[in-house]
C-alpha cells in the first residue's frame, strides 16, 4: 500500500498531525479498509521524504484512538471504523473525513515513433535509447503464467466471450482500488472504462466528448506546446483544433490557458511528454481553479506516473479535484508492466460515465478479458504494488547512471531536463547544431537517439536542439557506454 498525503512543511500544523488526519480521513471514508496493512514506519518515511518521527507519532495517535492495531509479525493494520464512537479532539479539524468521492476525466499520444524500438536485423552493438522500451528482466513471468493458466477453467468460461465494452466488472473494481492507492485517484468502478492502450483510451474519450458541451463544434482543445503526436492525431481526427500552451519549468502557462478560449485542456502533469517537467502543486491548484472559472474539463494523461524519483509524491490532479468533477484521468500499464497486454483505463466524471454506457459499442471490446482477469488476480495478490516498488528502484538506478554519465561526459555543452521522473530525459544544446546533425553523428557511433521536434504542435516555433533519451530497456553498463559514444562524436 502507498499513501499520498499532501504534507505542507511550512504549515503551523505539525507534520505528524497532517499525516494522522490524512490516514484517519481515508479510514473514515472507507478507502482504507479494515484489515489492510499500513506501510512500515521506515518505508512510509522514505516514501514521503520525511524523518521517521512524524510517522511514528501519527501511527501512535491512530493506535491510541482505535483506528489501527499493532500485532506481532502483522505490522499495523486498519481497524473496523465505528462512526458513532468519539475518537478525540482531532475530529473537529479538517473537512477530509466527510469528503465526497469526486469524478474525473483523461486523454492520450505523435511521427516516426521513437516509442517503437528498432531491433530486428540490426547489429548487436547498437545502443538504442528508445523511450518506449522497458526492462523485462524483472518481469514475474512464472507467476504471470500461473495466474493466466488459472483462467483456463470452466469457472471462468465467460472470459472466453466478447466481454463488457466498459471492461470486466472484477477488473474495474481492482482498478478503482489500485488507482487510489498508487495515484490517489478517487473513482468508483462504475465510472472506470477499460481501454486497449493509451491511443484507444484517447479515441474513446474524444468520442464521448462529442455527446457533451465539450464537443469539437463548441471548443478547441488547449494542449502543451509539445505532446504525443499519436494523441494529437486522434484529437484532430475527431475535429478538434489544438491550441498550444507555452511550457514553464513547472508545467503549462496558466495565463495562456485563460487566453486560449478553450474549455478543454490536455496535460501530462506527472512527467510532461516529452520535456519531462513535473507540474507543481501550486500550478495544479491554479489549473483546477481555471476549470472552475470557465466550466472547463481537464484531461490528465498519467502515462508513467508510477515512476517518480525526486521530491515528495504529488497526488494526481484527479485526486486533488475534491468535488468539481472536472478531471478525466487516463492511466496505462504499458510502462508499469508491458505494452503487449494493451491495457489502459480512464476514470470518468459522472456525466461522461453515463454517456459511456450509450456511446461505447461492441468494436470497443479490444482489451482481452483474459488479460484483464490475469491482472486483476495479480493486483488482488498484492503483486502489482511489489512489482512497482521493485521497478521504481530499478529505473531510479538507471536514471542515476544516465545523469552521472551525462555530467561526466557531456556537460556543460549539453544539459538534461526531466530527470526526476519517468523513463526518459531530454538533452538540450545551444551549440548551433540541429537535431538531424546530432542524430546522424550518433548513428555513426552505433547509438540511436530521437528528435523532439516531431512533437511540436507548432512546427515553426523555434527551440534549441533537443534529443530524447529513453533508458528503460538498457542496463546501466549500456547506458554509460552509450553516453560515452555520444560524447566521442558530439564533443569533437
Amino acid at each position: 500500500m502507498e499513501l499520498l498525503p499532501l504534507l505542507d512543511a511550512q504549515s503551523v500544523e505539525p507534520l505528524y498531525s497532517q499525516l494522522y488526519r490524512h490516514i484517519r480521513g481515508e479510514i473514515e471514508a472507507g478507502r482504507l479498509r479494515a484489515g489492510s496493512r499500513l506501510p512500515s514506519v521506515r518505508k512510509l518515511a522514505a516514501h514521503l521524504g520525511i524523518s521517521r518521527t512524524p510517522v511514528e507519532d501519527a501511527y501512535q495517535q491512530l493506535l491510541a484512538e482505535g483506528y489501527a492495531a499493532s500485532r506481532p509479525r502483522s505490522g499495523i493494520t486498519v481497524q473496523i471504523y465505528e462512526p458513532e464512537f468519539s475518537r478525540g479532539f482531532y475530529r473537529t479539524s479538517s473537512a477530509e473525513p466527510g469528503r465526497k468521492e469526486s469524478p474525473r476525466l483523461v486523454l492520450p499520444a505523435k511521427k516516426a515513433d521513437p516509442s517503437i524500438p528498432v531491433h530486428a536485423g540490426e547489429k548487436t552493438d547498437w545502443i538504442d535509447f528508445s523511450y518506449g522500451d522497458i526492462d523485462l528482466s524483472h518481469f514475474p513471468f512464472p507467476l504471470w503464467k500461473k495466474l493466466l493458466g488459472s483462467c483456463f477453467s470452466p469457472d471462468h468460461r465467460d472470459l472466453f466471450r466478447y466481454g463488457d465494452p466498459l471492461g470486466e466488472s472484477g477488473f474495474r473494481e481492482a482498478l478503482s482500488d489500485y488507482a487510489y492507492r498508487a495515484r490517489a485517484v478517487i473513482c468508483p468502478p462504475e465510472r472506470i472504462v477499460v481501454g486497449a492502450g493509451t491511443h484507444h483510451s484517447t479515441e474513446q474519450i474524444c468520442r464521448l466528448l462529442q455527446r457533451t458541451p465539450y464537443s469539437a463544434a463548441h471548443s478547441p482543445i488547449a494542449v502543451e506546446q509539445s505532446m504525443s503526436d499519436g494523441i494529437a492525431a486522434i484529437m484532430r481526427q475527431h475535429g478538434y483544433r489544438l491550441v498550444p500552451l507555452r511550457l514553464e519549468p513547472d508545467g503549462i502557462r496558466i495565463e495562456d490557458l485563460y487566453d486560449s478560449g478553450a474549455r478543454i485542456v490536455y496535460t501530462t502533469p506527472s512527467h510532461q511528454f516529452p520535456h519531462g517537467m513535473v507540474m507543481s502543486i501550486g500550478k495544479r491548484r491554479r489549473l483546477l481553479n481555471w476549470a472552475a472559472d470557465v466550466g472547463g474539463l481537464i484531461v490528465e494523461d498519467d502515462y508513467d506516473g508510477e515512476f517518480r524519483y525526486a521530491g515528495l509524491p504529488i497526488p494526481s490532479l484527479q485526486g486533488l479535484d475534491a468535488a468539481a468533477n472536472c478531471v478525466v484521468y487516463m492511466g496505462t500499464f504499458s510502462r508499469a508492466l508491458a505494452p503487449a497486454f494493451r491495457l489502459s483505463y480512464t476514470a470518468l466524471p459522472p456525466a461522461l460515465a453515463i454517456a459511456a454506457k450509450a456511446a461505447l459499442h461492441p468494436f470497443d471490446r479490444l482489451a482481452s478479458p483474459l488479460h484483464q482477469k490475469t491482472l486483476e488476480l495479480f493486483m488482488a495478490g498484492g503483486h502489482m504494488q511489489r512489482h512497482i516498488r521493485k521497478m521504481r528502484s530499478v529505473y531510479q538506478r538507471k536514471m542515476a547512471a544516465l545523469l552521472a554519465a551525462v555530467r561526466r561526459c557531456l556537460e556543460p555543452r549539453f544539459r538534461v531536463s526531466g530527470g526526476g521522473a519517468g523513463l526518459h530525459v531530454l538533452l538540450e544544446t545551444d551549440d548551433g547544431r540541429d537535431e538531424a546533425q546530432l542524430i546522424r553523428l550518433a548513428e555513426a557511433a552505433g547509438v540511436r537517439v530521437y528528435p523532439t521536434s516531431v512533437y511540436r504542435i507548432d512546427p515553426h516555433r523555434g527551440e534549441s536542439a533537443s534529443i530524447l533519451l529513453g533508458f528503460g530497456g538498457l542496463d546501466e553498463r549500456r547506458i554509460e557506454e552509450g553516453v560515452r559514444r555520444l560524447a566521442d562524436v558530439w564533443k569533437r
